[in-house]
């Protein structure tokens, strides 16, 4: 049977106790005598005494907890606040009857004692690279410092005065405006200083799990709670905005078994017992890697853990210390969730702003505030913590969690001096550079992703709608119109090759912004293209490859020619035909196309389409292996050519484009072009790959995907600018021998690299289309450069493992 009372340490708020009185255990507070703003309704939680936490322990709180056990035979020390766990530690220590409480808590408030004993544990889930440093230390050496990396004081809590440091500028802003802060905030703290930690930093998503430690050192672990934080809604710190559960990683058993092996590991690394401990981590491509630990439950855990599990921590807390059995989760969770918006500078609250528009996202419960009107609000970064809060609860974890986003469009503390909210932009699939731009705070994303194509950035940037594949339309389709009634998307887009079609049927559905169906389809399947072309004076001859005797025939009649797949792209599956013996070699699998063989050189053509008015933004000269793959070995934009042939591709492409009805975004068309002849090669509704839209991009000014999302949802964007005049791209292939490191260097030497990428899994194999090339090094031609000798330190060689002609 339960013991009825528990002794509580300096503080409780409204939330984190009602199990306990609900289960008859009567908390007895030392309330700590200083004002605080966050404290429990004293009728409901009245205090039992009053003592001045600043003197740290003393004999008289010694003295008054040893009356208290006699009186009331108290079984659990229970503390909910950092800033009383070293008192709460040395306490128990005082009282022999409570020293097997709270144990080794102390290890707790040192990051860097933290970090040197995860990096001894076994599980390299621990294991993250971190040092000991000093302001001073890292201004007199900023370029030897590891960019990016975090920095933090090494004893706070909460996210405080913790930054992401991409660079040297952002080091001296960081010794500018939190460095002094922070000195300000800590002044006059005994256990507070201003040492500070630098991490490696960690992309992924940020989690925590809450444990429970009994004087054996037998370890409860309860559900995983997800955060959104500061860097996922586009500040540039990591406070906590949103804590909502069941987790994201609740339906992969795997993963969550991993994370809460993470959990206990990490407190048995600190020593921890006969207590409870706030274990947080962030999910990275390779799996969980552990930020820290408190020796105190989360922020709000309590509260949201209940809501959604209906699981007292109190009790379980109350219960671990005192050695009984804990009470069990519910089976089905009800998903809840918490926001806790910042403002963006110091101001003075005046109370909530736009409180319907808040109420009206759906899923809202309530509101409340710790802050009165007249007090001193600001970001976390720079030592402010929580003051407003607001609830939510709904049926499933990504509607609660797009209601917790929703939060972040809404001025809540009358801050905005423009009052248009972020343009909600659904976006299927794609790579990073869908929505990685410096305007790309304007938008708010939800992306349609596949969980094995999902990056870093993609958590940290967007809201997820997660589905085992884009193309496949119908397993995700009801959800993304189910968010679009909850809060309607502005447009959608795709700049993938299997989330194009998908998304301009969404577009149709939902009645929104979108490319037309038409357009994608034509462009999608190689045999509509061909007959699109039918009549004009771009037809070439064409036919569906269905059997090798059908494509023994065409070559026949129509001489070499070019087999590929009817939707195939990255010269997957492409093969030359050149006489009918060939036939007899070619692997012919799913829909083809055979076309007769078009001649002459290659280039490429990048243009944007903004509500059917179309723009050519330059031709790029193509190479390639040559027969039988094609396989592209590299790119220059913009191509050398007389204004003849630039006005010929020009025209025919324009003409395309209309013929097409491309109505919106980026178009990739390849043509051949032979003297006076032109032959188109195939077109996308998206932008080139191998690096080509960066290249655009650079060369332009003009952000492909940026310039589509502004002009389909109306939003203005600073003029462009060009950081270079010319750029190329070119595909190295080497052996399975070759030194990466010596072989980038090498690269890099090159008088015009910008960067060199490599993969050195691929080094030795075969190259039979784009995605088994070894790797590449980008080129630019600034301004000032000379044009023709980039062109001349450009040649293009052939795959080599000797790097470029220099």
């Amino acid at each position: 049977m339960s013991a009825a009372a528990c002794l509580i340490v300096g503080n409780i708020r409204d939330g984190e106790y009602e199990g306990l009185i609900a289960a008859g255990i009567t908390p007895l507070l030392i309330a700590d005598s200083r004002a605080t703003s966050k404290i429990a309704d004293a009728a409901k939680v009245p205090p039992v005494a009053r003592y001045d936490f600043s003197k740290g322990l003393t004999p008289e709180l010694i003295d008054l907890t040893q009356r208290l056990l006699d009186e009331h035979g108290f079984t659990s020390v229970l503390n909910f606040r950092e800033g009383y766990v070293a008192v709460t530690g040395r306490l128990c220590a005082a009282v022999p009857a409570l020293a097997h409480l709270h144990r080794n808590v102390e290890h707790t408030l040192d990051k860097v004692l933290q970090r040197q004993r995860f990096q001894a544990s076994a599980n390299p889930d621990l294991q993250v690279i971190s040092r000991e440093t000093g302001i001073d230390e890292l201004l007199a050496a900023p370029d030897a410092l590891p960019y990016p990396f975090v920095l933090k004081p090494s004893n706070l809590y909460s996210s405080l005065f913790v930054r992401c440091i991409r660079d040297r500028q952002e080091l001296l802003d960081y010794s500018r405006r939190e460095w002094p802060a922070l000195q300000r905030y800590v002044a006059g703290k005994q256990r507070e200083t201003d040492q500070l930690l630098l991490e490696e930093y960690l992309h992924g998503s940020n989690h925590s799990i809450d444990c429970a430690i009994g004087p054996d050192g037998n370890i409860s672990s309860f559900p995983i709670v997800d955060v959104i934080a500061g860097v996922d809604i586009g500040r540039d710190d990591f406070h906590h905005f949103a804590r909502y559960t069941p987790s994201t990683i609740e339906p992969d058993a795997s993963l969550k078994a991993r994370c809460h092996r993470l959990a206990h590991d990490a407190v048995q690394a600190l020593g921890l017992k006969g207590t409870f401990a706030h274990v947080e981590f962030i999910l990275t491509a390779r799996g969980p890697r552990v930020l820290e630990v408190g020796a105190r439950p989360g922020g709000s855990r309590i509260h949201v853990i209940r809501q959604a599990w209906q699981l007292p921590l109190d009790v379980c807390y109350h219960r671990a210390l005192f050695g009984e059995a804990l009470p069990p989760a519910c089976d089905v969770p009800q998903p809840f969730g918490i926001a806790t918006p910042f403002a963006r500078t110091h101001r003075t609250y005046d109370g909530l702003h736009h409180a319907r528009c808040l109420r009206s996202v759906p899923g809202f419960q309530r509101w409340y505030a710790y802050a009165a009107p007249g007090d001193a609000i600001g970001p976390a970064s720079n030592g402010f913590q929580n003051y407003l809060y607001v609830e939510f609860r709904q049926p499933d974890t990504a509607r609660l969690r797009e209601s917790l986003l929703a939060v972040t469009d809404i001025d809540v503390y009358g801050e905005r001096t423009d009052p248009e909210p972020a343009k909600r932009i659904l976006l299927i699939g794609g790579r990073d550079s869908g929505l990685d731009w410096d305007t790309a705070h304007r938008f708010h994303f939800t992306l349609v992703q596949q969980p094995d194509q999902l990056s870093d950035y993609q958590r940290e940037h967007a809201a997820l709608v997660l589905t085992p594949d884009i193309a496949d339309l119908a397993g995700y389709g009801d959800t993304v119109e189910r968010l679009h009634r909850q809060r309607p998307f502005d447009a959608v887009v795709s700049f993938s090759e299997l989330g194009l079609l998908p998304a301009s049927q969404l577009g149709e559905r939902l009645g929104i912004p979108h490319n037309s169906v038409r357009s994608v389809e034509v462009s999608r399947d190689k045999l509509l293209f061909r007959r699109l072309l039918q009549g004009s004076p771009y037809e070439l001859h064409s036919a569906a490859a269905d059997s090798a005797e059908a494509v023994r025939a065409f070559v026949e009649r129509h001489g070499p020619s070019i087999v590929k797949p009817v939707s195939g792209s990255g010269s997957q599956g492409v093969y030359a035909v050149n006489r009918s013996e060939d036939v007899d070699a070619l692997p012919l699998q799913g829909r083809n196309l055979i076309e007769a063989f078009a001649g002459g050189d290659e280039y490429s053509v990048e243009s944007l389409s903004l509500d059917g008015r179309h723009r050519i933004l330059g031709i790029t000269r193509k190479h390639t292996s040559g027969a039988p793959g094609y396989v592209e070995t590299g790119h220059d934009f913009p191509a050398a050519l007389d204004e003849a042939s630039r006005t010929l591709i020009e025209d025919a492409v324009l003409w395309l484009l209309e013929r097409m009805g491309n109505r919106w975004g980026p178009a990739h068309t390849e043509v051949k072009l032979d003297g006076a002849r032109l032959h188109f090669i195939e077109t996308q509704t998206r932008f080139g790959g191998d690096q080509i839209w960066e290249m655009v991009w650079k060369t332009t000014g003009v952000h492909l995907a940026a310039s589509t999302l502004a002009a389909m949802t109306g939003t203005d964007l600073p003029a462009p600018e060009q950081a270079f005049v010319q750029m190329a791209i070119r595909y190295i292939e080497t052996d399975g021998t070759t030194d990466p490191e010596r072989l980038r260097d090498q690269l890099l030497r090159h008088p015009f690299a910008l960067r060199a990428t490599l993969d050195q899994g691929k080094f030795g194999r075969p190259i039979r289309r784009s995605a088994d090339r070894h790797g590449y090094v980008l080129l630019a031609c600034a301004a000032e450069d000379d044009p023709n000798v980039f062109g001349a330190a450009i040649s293009h060689p052939r795959f080599t493992t000797q790097g470029l002609a220099q």
